[in-house]
């Protein structure tokens, strides 16, 4: 006998009551560097990161930050490229860099027996890196290949102009890598850059794995007692507009059409973040959503649909995702304002209502399986200024939540007529 799945009927979880984040143990450097340590895991595998408080937001060109995050392994007064790799190889060592918004991110995996040899390195790329021309010309080669790439695809470029809706492209938040910043970007920009934003600067650096003693040493003396410079002041960011109703980037060769639906919320700060957080799983944050089985699984209009609440330094966004063919555009636009009147108008039943607590608390434990996703917990809360008791106030809200919670913060945020939307592709 075949049996078939209903995924309307939530499996047997065992509730979960509390997480408590573990404990990290902090020490400020002479020179204003911060060390995080998360002595976890037993084997001898380490991450350490370095973490400036800079990004796009810091630029006066657009790109500046991402291209002077991407060559730091590019080339330095003493390495050039092919060298700088084949040294982190020969100690089976990553490094991973990570520019954003607000902050940029410089990684390091490795084993522990070998950070006395590789953090020195770290250093040495973070004072010493060149951004050598012939190995620009090579990114921003690459970069122009990739944004050709992308533009032929109506999911990009529905993100694109979502957030540009948004935010608008001159924004942080909205502004995007384009053709014609890629040009402009020259050497002096991103060596300006660098030493205003990275070289001598402040940082957080964030250790976790099984490290030593010794670990914690090296990094002190090669990072705690240089004198250091805070980086520069951040600018104002620009205000917010008011984002236009909709906006359609027609494609004619296309068969299908990516719609991204929202509107601008708030961070992790605002009082009602968790509760918008749970009507955001109801809505569209797991695979049993209502989005899901409605749009996916009732009508058929979609492989998936997504909604997420985004949240960042300053303001923050919600958004519902999909890609549908064409002739399905207006009627999945349709059924995404009646799941938002649902939510508005009737409350959600007990038994929804558990599952979806059921499922959230979870995801969140299997999530932090490892020291390294823990780490990445404490960081949200770090950077954020959130208390080390977000988590448990986390639990709590996601328990306590009832029906009539759901359903105030339902009529608050997600009123259609709030909402702004993006087809790529055509209706």
């Amino acid at each position: 006998m075949i049996h078939t799945l209903d995924r309307t009927i939530a499996p047997n979880i065992n509730p979960i009551d509390r997480f408590h984040l573990p404990k990290v143990e902090t020490v400020s450097f002479s020179n204003g560097t911060s060390l995080h340590k998360f002595a976890l895991g037993k084997q001898p595998v380490v991450r350490v990161e370095w973490i400036f408080n800079s990004g796009s937001r810091n630029e006066n060109k657009n790109g500046t930050s991402f291209f002077t995050a991407k060559m730091l392994a590019e080339g330095t007064t003493s390495h050039n490229s092919m060298q700088i790799q084949e040294y982190l190889a020969q100690f089976g060592a990553f490094l991973e860099i990570n520019p954003g918004n607000e902050r940029i991110n410089i990684t390091l995996f490795c084993l522990e027996k070998y950070v006395s040899e590789l953090v020195p390195f770290i250093k040495h790329l973070l004072t010493e890196s060149t951004f050598p021309e012939e190995q620009l010309d090579k990114m921003k080669q690459i970069q122009r290949q990739g944004i050709q790439v992308n533009q032929e695809k109506t999911a990009y470029l529905a993100g694109v102009a979502f957030r540009e809706l948004l935010f608008n492209n001159n924004h942080p938040y909205g502004k995007h890598l384009t053709l014609e910043a890629i040009d402009a970007i020259t050497q002096a920009d991103l060596i300006s850059f660098f030493k205003s934003e990275l070289a001598q600067k402040q940082c957080d650096i964030i250790i976790t794995g099984g490290f030593s003693a010794d670990a914690v040493t090296h990094l002190e003396k090669l990072f705690g007692t240089e004198v250091t410079h805070s980086v520069n002041a951040k600018s104002a960011l620009p205000a917010f507009k008011k984002a236009e109703k909709e906006f359609i980037i027609k494609k004619e060769d296309s068969v299908q059409s990516s719609i991204r639906y929202g509107r601008m919320l708030f961070n992790h700060t605002n009082q009602d973040y968790f509760d918008v957080y749970v009507l955001n799983e109801i809505l569209g944050g797991y695979f049993g959503s209502r989005l899901m089985q409605n749009i996916r699984e009732e009508k058929g209009y979609t492989y998936g649909i997504h909604s997420s609440v985004v949240p960042m330094q300053e303001g923050g966004y919600f958004v519902i995702g999909t890609d549908v063919k064409r002739e399905f555009t207006k009627y999945t636009l349709v059924e995404i304002e009646k799941e938002l009147q649902r939510l508005i108008d009737e409350p959600v039943s007990d038994n929804e209502l558990l599952t979806v607590k059921n499922y959230m608390l979870g995801s969140f434990v299997g999530d932090i399986q490892t020291s390294f996703a823990i780490a990445d917990k404490y960081k949200t809360i770090y950077f954020h200024g959130l208390g080390y008791d977000y988590y448990d106030r986390f639990f709590a809200r996601i328990q306590s939540i009832t029906a009539q919670d759901i359903q105030a913060v339902a009529k608050k945020y997600l009123n259609p007529s709030d909402m702004s939307y993006v087809v790529a592709g055509g209706m």
